[in-house]
């Protein structure tokens, strides 16, 4: 009634003159009645909004997987209390297959009957709070991953990699339909404890921390102790650990790596590509960052004695750490000279030529896609990997100058001949690539050092 007296005194004018005091209590009648009918309005659209609201947050998760909300701890005790498996989706916020899985997966009421029944399902940002131990704790290298475990916490199976609904439910099959007794990598863990250690035993456990990725370090060093050193020196002994090497400290590469020289081409072709991607380059690169100088420059010797067998490009990343570790360790000459070796002639290759063979392998690459031997809308990621398809030969030639001449403007004197040439991969960049504060700041510190007296 306030509301329509202030309106009332608002807009009606003070000399009525002509207009009757029924008029005027008409007029005041229907503005009230008009106030009430849009307040009766407002309140039912407020109630319908609310009411499916919560009927939408009622129904979202029961159409789909259903997460467990809590600390790992938390979840760890649920799923002993409730006698169900775990399932984790360990993901990141920039992941394109993860946000796929998220909006097209993971709600599917199929999915949710398949697991939220048997399993308690949790969410782990691996780059965020308890995430990052335990992604570590899993060995988890790339994203998503999916990690099974029992009620205790302990790895039945993973899963990389954006997963169709069928896919997801064969992987519930599988650790349901195995179950979980002796099954569970906990009751090979709890045997090595209790100090058993004889061969077949450890090979088993050696296979089953090799199909979950997990770190076998301690299992390995092991074998090699309790088998004779004449039988793993011959071919089939050397070929067996290099199957089971993981990690650059581990004993077992020292030994083959000695015992390398004896094996035939074929055998060391072999040897020299298991060791080479998943040991010696991917341990290089951490030793250079934490400036482990000693470890570096041994695994760069181990390269070495892999090279002949390697392939072009894989020679051409051996010459990447060679820059690293010069550059570590201040030898300013050899910096110079295997930088030099790996840029090579990229510089004399015409720009024109350089978009042609772009356009080539973009064409190359998208061609199942036109011709509808595959459908974009189901490759996770699509839409950016594409951006970097456009112009991947640019890149790669990109990536070897840019890393020269920062390598270059890191380790040379100011004043050094060779900043001038370093000045110029830098430039030459900037016309392969979008524009990038970090490669303008490159080519200002190269103006800047290579003018120097």
């Amino acid at each position: 009634m306030w509301f329509s007296w202030c309106l009332f005194l608002q807009f009606y004018p003070q000399k009525t003159g002509q207009r009757s005091r029924l008029y005027q209590v008409a007029w005041l009648f229907a503005v009230h009645l008009v106030f009430l009918m849009m307040r009766s309005i407002i309140t039912l659209i407020f109630f319908f909004t609310c009411f499916s609201t919560a009927a939408m947050a009622n129904a979202t998760p029961t159409q789909g997987m259903q997460f467990f909300e809590g600390t790992w701890a938390e979840l760890l005790q649920a799923a002993q209390k409730q006698g169900k498996l775990i399932f984790v989706d360990v993901y990141t916020t920039w992941c394109p297959p993860c946000k796929q899985m998220d909006k097209e997966v993971f709600p599917l009421k199929e999915v949710g009957d398949k697991y939220n029944s048997k399993f308690l399902n949790y969410r782990l940002n691996a780059e965020k709070g308890e995430g990052i131990k335990l992604a570590g704790q899993f060995a988890v290298k790339a994203y998503p991953t999916y990690l099974y475990l029992d009620a205790q916490g302990s790895l039945l199976h993973r899963a990389v990699g954006f997963q169709s609904p069928g896919a997801l439910a064969g992987h519930a099959d599988k650790i349901l339909s195995s179950g979980t007794a002796g099954s569970s990598i906990s009751s090979f863990e709890n045997e090595f404890k209790n100090g058993k250690r004889d061969p077949a035993f450890l090979r088993d456990y050696l296979k089953q921390l090799a199909s979950l990725e997990l770190d076998n370090n301690a299992v390995l060093n092991a074998y090699l102790e309790v088998m004779p050193a004449s039988q793993l020196a011959k071919p089939e002994g050397l070929l067996y650990l290099s199957e089971y090497i993981f990690s650059a400290r581990a004993n077992a590469l020292v030994f083959v790596m000695a015992n390398y020289p004896a094996l035939s081409p074929e055998q060391k072709k072999t040897i020299a590509a298991r060791l080479y991607s998943k040991v010696l380059y991917t341990a290089a690169g951490p030793a250079w960052k934490e400036g482990r100088p000693a470890e570096m420059k041994q695994l760069i010797a181990y390269m070495d004695m892999l090279a002949p067998d390697l392939p072009v490009q894989q020679q051409d990343g051996i010459n990447k750490m060679r820059i690293l570790y010069y550059g570590m360790v201040k030898d300013v000459a050899r910096l110079k000279e295997t930088g030099y070796k790996r840029v090579g002639s990229l510089m004399a290759i015409p720009l024109d030529s350089i978009r042609r063979e772009d356009a080539r392998l973009y064409v190359q690459v998208m061609k199942p896609f036109l011709t509808g031997e595959q459908d974009s809308t189901k490759t996770p990621g699509f839409q950016e990997e594409k951006q970097y398809v456009i112009n991947q030969y640019s890149r790669k030639v990109a990536v070897v100058l840019y890393e020269g001449a920062g390598a270059f403007a890191t380790s040379l004197e100011p004043g050094d001949p060779a900043l001038a040439d370093a000045l110029k991969w830098a430039e030459r960049v900037k016309e392969l690539m979008p524009p990038n504060p970090q490669l303008d700041a490159l080519v200002e510190k190269l103006r800047k050092l290579a003018a120097q007296p």
